[in-house]
């Protein structure tokens, strides 16, 4: 009989907390979504306004709208706007509602130039030209940055005076001239120095398509200075060494002592490798797990040798080398399927966990020096 009465009370008790606890969820999604003025009544309003706009009839949607903009004037909530926009109610002349809407900005792309935007411009322009600097002549990364930003500034950050914009600017351009024509150098010189302690290049070729972080970017330069590639291709928005200084991070300096160059489109530099080694044997991997995938252990890889070749454009005998390029795609969609078609193969590195790919710069390394060891480089 304990036990029963026992259980009725916990049964009990615990409806009790239940109804509290919704009556509290019901309270605090009222105040939340309709907190700024006569919450229940307002409420009430929306909801026969919504009814109304189903209701009406063509001729009725002059009335309806008035009606709506009555309702919205009155409240006057940000929350409120976000409820209507859930609800899926709209109407048109937001300007008549006396609502200023925030503007909207997607990452990656120019704001909007203001109202002075053109005098902004000209004042600016003129300011570095005073101190030798021609506008049209910026550098881009963070001297083209700060360019538009000072352009386009945001609402509340419009302090800035044009003469302390123009020396930043000229100062950034100055300073990312000197950093690009120093990467250039040392690379230079790290080339120069290897072909003077006989230390040939793997031909190896390292293709980046879109590839965002430039933490891994760096971290694929760092591998292929270790297997001593023979050459690193960025494409698309991939970071390279002279776009950006943030690869330093993790390529710990082996971006100055492997030879990279940069091409926009991935389909232009496959395309590029095939009518350069067009009198070679080239063999183009793409790293993706696809359906068409074979494991990178299996797939047929030409054995590292020079051959003497007799069908030379002038009729002499020349060595006919052997070149792997590895297609590595972007984080997360990887390899643009549209490029399938221009590899020789799609290979894959198994996998035995629940997730079926790894990160792009751990995938390098491990198919680079597979590749080395297939090819008795590495023992």
């Amino acid at each position: 009989m304990a036990n029963l009465f026992f259980l009725l009370s916990w049964i009990l008790g615990s409806l009790v907390i239940v109804h509290s606890f919704h009556l509290i969820i019901c309270s605090l999604e009222a105040n939340i979504l309709l907190s700024s003025r006569g919450c229940l009544e307002t409420k009430q309003k929306l909801i026969m306004m919504q009814n109304d706009m189903h209701s009406s009839g063509q001729e009725e949607e002059e009335d309806s709208n008035a009606r709506r903009k009555e309702l919205v004037r009155s409240v006057d909530s940000e929350i409120l706007l976000n409820e209507l926009a859930r609800r899926g109610i709209s109407f048109s002349g937001d300007e008549d509602f006396g609502i200023k809407r925030k503007s909207t900005h997607i990452v990656g792309s120019l704001r909007e130039m203001s109202a002075d935007g053109v005098k902004r411009k000209e004042e600016l322009d003129a300011a570095l030209l005073a101190l030798g600097t021609d506008s049209s002549e910026l550098v881009a990364g963070p001297p083209l940055k700060a360019y538009n930003t000072y352009l386009r500034p945001r609402s509340r950050s419009q302090t800035q005076t044009v003469e302390n914009a123009a020396h930043q600017i000229a100062f950034l351009n100055r300073h990312e001239k000197a950093r690009r024509e120093t990467q250039l150098r040392n690379t230079d010189n790290a080339a120069r120095a290897r072909r003077a302690a006989g230390l040939e290049s793997h031909p190896l070729i390292l293709i980046l398509d879109n590839i965002r972080s430039a933490e891994n970017v760096g971290s694929i330069f760092r591998t292929a200075d270790c297997a001593r590639c023979q050459e690193i291709i960025t494409c698309g928005f991939t970071p390279n060494p002279l776009s950006t200084s943030k690869i330093q991070k993790t390529a710990f300096g082996a971006e100055e002592s492997i030879s990279s160059r940069h091409i926009s489109s991935t389909k232009e530099a496959l395309l590029d490798l095939k009518q350069k080694y067009q009198h070679d044997e080239l063999l183009i991997w793409a790293l993706e797990t696809h359906d068409t995938a074979i494991t990178h252990i299996n797939s047929p890889l030409p054995t590292l040798h020079h051959d003497t070749d007799p069908s030379d454009e002038k009729g002499e005998k020349r060595k006919r080398k052997v070149y792997l390029a590895l297609l590595l795609g972007n984080e997360v969609t990887g390899v643009d399927l549209d490029l399938l078609h221009l590899v020789d193969a799609v290979v894959e590195i198994p996998t035995f966990g629940s997730k079926n790919s790894m990160n792009v710069a751990v995938a390098a390394g491990i198919v680079i020096y597979d590749v080395l060891r297939r090819w008795s480089i590495v023992k």
